[in-house]
């Protein structure tokens, strides 16, 4: 008897031992996931890594550790590589397939992974598999409700996450998945999606978050996806309400600070901002692909000189990223270190294949070109990066100006007018266009630029002093007055303010003095003329005293005007 009390004894102690290990088993594996959900990857990675050390035969966990790489890809679709992340998913999938053949999660996954590659055969096949594994009257499979409806989930939100807007499906297997278990968040959390994503149906998408809601007040995803919601809707007093509940709740939830952070910059709270990608980026501490997110965001934020201190951090851990070659050039660029900029961006075009090379690339490059004086080779790698798209007809414009630079002023004629057949030169164009004729002295064709840039820009007196001196060029003598008109607008427009306009006032009115006098010489009989020469050599000599030539005219025209 005490033989059989020692026996069950130690069965006891067994069984007891077992659930305690399952239990434990289970929640590191929730502790996991939620490190998943919150996108700290790789603290997620060494959790799984961990429990199937302990536990090689769970098919569940090859699962989610497969879904942590799909999520990672989903986090940061930018600098993350989908052929890399499908490829480790998969290769969790079908292990996780080897090792529990009759749990049917993993053939969700699996088609997940086909539908991302839009093979939809292949991931129609994985369906079948998974749901042939699920319990019906026939086939007698034992399964509990809550791991039934959990495979019918995944088995949806395969669709969802890649974009397959099979959406008959989807809402069929939630449906069933509802069935066997009406208390899984996750059902709602994927209708919601799916409406929203798939189906741009927000109503329905809020109805299904707010049951998540109901179901688990605590849900941080919950209010994450509402606040999202809110944001597409630009309600964005009711998005920030959500994302501060949801880190309230849960103060470790990453996706949270980053989405308050893109809600603070769009209300121009920049530091504020900042401040919450930062705590973001804490949170997913080791995980390079929150670093990169976080290296756009200062980007766009226009804070280059933080973005190179993140950037050269990342590059230190990690040489292999050629995108950060790429924006380490662009910040340098923008935070006006032109020597150190060119350097670096020349080092990512040697480094980089041919076909990834973007427009943008070749435009910054022929950028630090311009702003390191090597504008002969700037003009060049500028058009060519216009050639690549020829739309962006405002590049034409730097290559002007490039040329303007070194002097090349047919060349500089040529872009312009290349500009101007295919699209309306602007106003700059039109004045740095007419200064490269009048420098090559085709005065004519300088004149009808200056004047089409006056009609333009009527109160700019610059435009119209260039527009004078070009007709000035092409009447020299005066015989003609061809500049007169143009000079008399500047004595008129700059009327308001004399003292700023006194050299432009000065230089139309020893042209009046002069062309006045110049046609009493030609006409004598005519002292008006000599009467109007001598009222401009006053206003002349009102300004400039010991102007020389003003003088010499008075002198010679109070002999006649008596």
């Amino acid at each position: 008897m005490i033989h059989v009390a020692k026996r069950y004894g130690i069965l006891a102690l067994f069984l007891v031992l077992t659930l305690f290990i399952r239990t434990a088993q289970s929640q590191d594996l929730s502790d996991a996931i939620k490190l998943t959900r919150s996108e700290q990857f790789n603290a997620a990675d060494k959790l799984f890594s961990t429990i199937l050390a302990g536990n090689p035969s769970d098919g569940d966990v090859y699962f989610y550790y497969g879904d942590n790489y799909l999520k990672r890809y989903f986090a940061d679709t930018l600098n993350t590589s989908l052929k890399d992340m499908t490829a480790e998913a998969k290769a969790m999938f079908t292990k996780g397939v080897q090792q529990e053949p009759t749990n049917p999660i993993n053939y969700a996954g699996l088609a997940e992974v086909a539908l991302l590659a839009n093979n939809i055969t292949e991931a129609q096949q994985y369906l079948d598999k998974a749901y042939s594994l699920l319990p019906t009257r026939k086939n007698k499979i034992v399964m509990t409700p809550e791991k039934h409806a959990r495979s019918l989930v995944k088995m949806a939100d395969a669709f969802v996450m890649a974009k397959a807007k099979d959406t008959a499906r989807i809402f069929t297997y939630l449906r069933e998945a509802e069935k066997m278990n009406p208390q899984d968040i996750d059902i709602y959390l994927v209708r919601g999606d799916a409406n929203i994503y798939l189906l741009n149906n927000g109503s329905n998408a809020i109805s299904n978050y707010n049951i998540v809601q109901s179901l688990n007040p605590n849900s941080s995803m919950a209010n994450l996806r509402i606040g999202q919601l809110w944001m597409r809707a630009k309600q964005y007093q009711m998005a920030l309400d959500y994302y501060e509940q949801g880190v309230k709740i849960d103060s470790t939830f990453a996706p949270a600070y980053r989405e308050l952070g893109f809600l603070l910059y769009k209300a121009g709270r920049y530091e504020e901002a900042k401040k919450m990608f930062r705590k973001f980026l804490e949170l997913s501490a080791g995980n390079i692909p929150a670093r990169l997110q976080f290296i756009n965001t200062l980007m766009e934020l226009q804070d280059y000189p933080e973005a190179i201190i993140e950037i050269n951090e990342v590059l230190a851990m990690d040489t292999t990223i050629i995108d950060l070659y790429r924006a380490r050039a662009y910040a340098l660029y923008e935070n006006e270190e032109y020597e150190t900029g060119l350097k670096a961006i020349e080092n990512f075009l040697e480094r980089t294949p041919v076909d990834k090379i973007r427009r943008s690339d070749i435009l910054y490059h022929g950028r630090l070109l311009s702003k390191n004086e090597k504008d002969s080779m700037a003009a060049i790698v500028l058009y060519n990066a216009w050639e690549l798209d020829t739309s962006k007809i405002d590049i034409l414009s730097e290559v002007a100006m490039s040329y303007i630079k070194y002097k090349d002023y047919d060349n500089t004629i040529r872009i312009y007018t290349l500009k101007d057949s295919i699209s309306n030169a602007n106003v700059l164009d039109i004045y740095n266009w007419a200064k490269a004729y009048y420098n090559i002295q085709d005065y004519t064709n300088a004149a009808v630029m200056f004047e089409r840039f006056s009609v333009e820009q009527p109160t700019y007196v610059a435009g119209f002093t260039w527009w004078a001196r070009t007709l000035f060029n092409l009447d020299p003598e005066s015989d003609e007055g061809l500049a007169k008109p143009v000079y008399e607008q500047i004595l008129e427009i700059t009327l308001e303010d004399t003292v700023k306009y006194h050299k432009q006032r000065l230089e139309a009115y020893y042209y009046m003095a002069y062309y006045y006098y110049h046609q009493y010489v030609l006409n004598k009989k005519d002292k008006d003329l000599a009467r109007e020469s001598m009222k401009y050599n006053k206003d002349v000599l009102a300004i400039d005293p010991e102007n020389e030539k003003a003088k010499q005219m008075v002198e010679a025209l109070k002999r006649v005007i008596k």
